[in-house]
Order: structure tokens, then C-alpha cells, then sequence
């Protein structure tokens, strides 16, 4: 009776044992193909996730830079961003470039206070701008003075001498000039008179001894410059009337 009792008690414990390790096998698995799973899944995420675009653009800096000295209404700029981007343009006309520098040469109005209109396309589609400025905008003068009024006009005949031996020559010009304003006769001597060139205005002051007479050919020789150095140099010719 002993001997079979002990012998159905390994049976039963023999038979606990192997139900342990089917339970613990069927576990084991499962818990791996979990992690199958979880890897196979995050796989796939990131596999759906886009690929992340260039960045766009959000500042330009230009040179020549603003708040400096006054530059030409032509003046050629060069324009560098922060990114690359597909397009640029400046002022409503086309920069030429790549990437993240351009040039572009607008005409700008003269004055202070001019700005530059940035605007670009970033290589996502967007779009971008800025203003740049201020910029103090003049152009080079380039222009010569010239006379507006004057005591007697190249080529003019009949001109009487008494007014101009009592007042003078007056002469006025556009702008402020510099240099020199001669009386000779006609075989070109100086008559010295007395000459003063002043702001816009050059004056000849007649002296004793040396008047005008008539019936007689003179040259009014002005040689004047503006600030910006662009020059005049013209000679009058006229001749004053018979004597009465």
C-alpha cells in the first residue's frame, strides 16, 4: 500500500512538473513575439515619418549695408540669407543667384530714407521678405552749370554801352559756380574790369579809362565750375551800337 501510494505521488508531481514548463514555453514565446512586434512596428514608423526639408529662409543682409554714406541710384547689391533658397527678387524685379546669395541692381529713387524690398521663395515652397534700409540714395552730378540770365547774349548787336558802363555785367547760373568772368576787346585784350563770382551769380564792375564804346566788338570770357567740378567755359560775343 506504501509502495503505491509513493508511486502514484512521483506520478502526480512528474505530471505538475511538465504542465510548468508547457505554461513557461507558451510565455516565452508569446513574450518574444511581442517584442517582434514592437520592433516591427516602430520599423514601420519611422519608414511612414518624411523625411525632413531644407529650412527655410527668414533674414537677408545686404551689401552695401544701410545707415552708411550716400550711394548711386544704380548701385549693385549683394544680398546673402540665412538659407538657400529658389528665387529672389528685389523691388519687384528679378535678383540673379543661387542658393543663399544674389545680386540685384534696382533703381532707386534719390532722397534718404530708401529701402530695399526683399522678397524670396524658399526651397519648400514658402515665401519670405524683408525691407532693408534706410539708404541715403544720390546720384554723381555729372551736369555742367549754365547761364539763366545774363546782360548780354552771345552774338547780340546794337548793345548799348552807356547802362553797362554805369551798372555792370550781371550773369546767374543754376547753381552755385566757382572761377573766373573776363571782359577783353576785340583784339583780345583784358579790361580788367573788376569781376566777382559769388554763389550763382558773377558780376564784371566797369573801371575808369577802360569803358565800353561803340561800334565795337567785346567778349564776355566765363570760366566757371560747379561743386562737383563739372565746368563752363563759353566766350560771348557782341557788338555795341553806333554813336548817336
Amino acid at each position: 500500500m506504501y509502495q503505491l501510494t509513493q508511486h502514484k505521488f512521483w506520478g502526480v508531481l512528474a505530471l505538475i512538473i511538465s504542465i510548468m514548463f508547457v505554461a513557461f514555453m507558451v510565455t516565452g514565446c508569446g513574450g518574444g513575439n511581442d517584442d517582434d512586434d514592437d520592433d516591427n512596428n516602430d520599423d514601420n514608423n519611422n519608414d511612414d515619418a518624411a523625411p525632413e526639408g531644407p529650412p527655410p529662409a527668414t533674414s537677408v543682409q545686404a551689401t552695401p549695408a544701410p545707415g552708411g554714406g550716400e550711394i548711386p541710384s544704380n548701385t549693385k547689391f549683394t544680398l546673402k540669407l540665412d538659407a538657400g533658397v529658389d528665387a529672389v527678387t528685389v523691388n519687384g524685379a528679378a535678383a540673379t543667384g543661387s542658393g543663399d546669395t544674389w545680386e540685384a541692381s534696382p533703381t532707386l529713387q534719390e532722397g534718404p530714407g530708401q529701402s530695399l524690398n526683399v522678397a524670396w521663395t524658399n526651397r519648400d515652397g514658402s515665401q519670405g521678405s524683408a525691407a532693408v534700409g534706410p539708404y541715403n540714395v544720390k546720384d554723381a552730378d555729372t551736369t555742367a552749370p549754365t547761364i539763366t540770365a545774363g546782360t548780354v547774349a552771345d552774338a547780340a548787336a546794337d548793345v548799348d554801352p552807356a547802362p553797362i558802363n554805369a551798372g555792370g555785367f550781371r550773369f546767374d547760373f543754376d547753381e552755385n559756380v566757382t572761377g573766373t568772368v573776363t571782359l577783353t576787346d576785340e583784339a583780345g585784350a583784358n579790361l580788367n574790369w573788376i569781376a566777382t563770382v559769388q554763389g550763382a551769380t558773377a558780376t564784371l564792375t566797369a573801371v575808369a579809362g577802360q569803358e565800353l564804346a561803340n561800334e565795337t566788338t567785346y567778349k564776355v570770357e566765363i570760366k566757371v565750375q560747379d561743386a562737383a567740378g563739372n565746368p563752363l567755359d563759353t566766350t560771348l560775343t557782341f557788338v555795341t551800337k553806333p554813336k548817336e
